[in-house]
């Protein structure tokens, strides 16, 4: 598409120099700024087309260095995991990636054991709302609800 492109704007600025050239109406002085600009017209294509060349080389670099950051991300993490979990109690030959999907991650501050856990008695305190509906007061209400 971009070779399409060069060879339509080249066409179209032969067609002005040939115009240019073979009319004989027009004073020197235009035919040179004809010509001139033609000139100016084709150099800054010409920067413009390589500078997007350059670019599109930097945005390949800049992603071949992502992909390399992201697989040295994943080895990474792969160390950490492998470091990190036992070996599966299966002894099947499960990656350790995999085990890690099923694992949850520990919480901050140290681990306490389950029996301490369940032998800490927890007050549980609730309250509740009663509205009479014809307008006894609170004593009354508790009275009916004893």
């Amino acid at each position: 598409m971009a070779d399409e492109a060069n060879e339509q704007l080249e066409i179209a600025l032969d067609t002005l120099l040939s115009i240019t050239g073979k009319s004989g109406n027009l004073r020197k002085d235009l035919k040179r700024d004809i010509v001139d600009s033609v000139s100016t017209l084709r150099n800054i294509f010409v920067n413009l087309k390589n500078s997007a060349e350059e670019q599109m080389a930097k945005i390949g670099h800049l992603q071949s260095e992502v992909k390399e950051a992201k697989a040295e991300l994943q080895q990474r993490r792969a160390v950490a995991l492998s470091i990190r979990l036992p070996p599966p109690r299966d002894r099947s030959e499960k990656n350790l990636a995999d085990c890690a999907k099923h694992v949850l991650p520990s919480v901050g501050g140290a681990r306490k054991l389950y029996s301490l856990l369940t032998s800490e008695s927890i007050v549980k305190r609730y309250k509740i709302m009663v509205k009479s509906k014809s307008d006894q007061s609170p004593e009354t209400i508790k009275s009916i609800l004893r």
